[in-house]
């Protein structure tokens, strides 16, 4: 029973001591400072008529995404992109550019649009 307790003391505080401080960025770091950068590119191409969502991986350019890419350009001057290996830079900049979009139209606009897009397509298929 005592060797029990020692084993599971010398784990306990063994294990404290060899854990490792998880990486922090520290707001100076460069990385951060491009991705504001990037945000802000966002925020005046937004002021400034640039609406564009870009859709992060590997998209198929079905009927239905083609339909849905036409009725964001059509209903909310949205234009619609795919990037299939973005980087951090790119994902800083479309962030930003989805919280543009979902300041003026409200949250969840994206899905609430892809939703109402996909009624209308599978209503004129009919």
């Amino acid at each position: 029973m005592k060797y029990w307790i020692l084993t599971f003391a010398i784990l306990i505080f063994g294990c404290k001591n060899k854990r490792e401080k998880p990486l922090t960025l520290e707001l100076t770091d460069p990385i951060l400072i491009e991705c504001d950068s990037m945000s802000k590119k966002a925020e005046t191409d937004y002021k400034n008529g640039i609406r564009e969502y870009t859709i992060m991986g590997l998209v198929y350019a079905t009927e239905l995404e083609m339909y849905y890419s036409d009725y964001m350009k059509r209903n909310y001057n949205i234009t619609m992109k795919a990037n299939c290996v973005p980087t951090f830079l790119d994902e800083c900049y479309a962030q930003s550019m989805v919280f543009e979009i979902e300041e003026e139209y409200g949250e969840n606009f994206m899905k609430l649009t892809r939703e109402k897009a996909e009624l209308e397509f599978n209503s004129k298929r009919k």
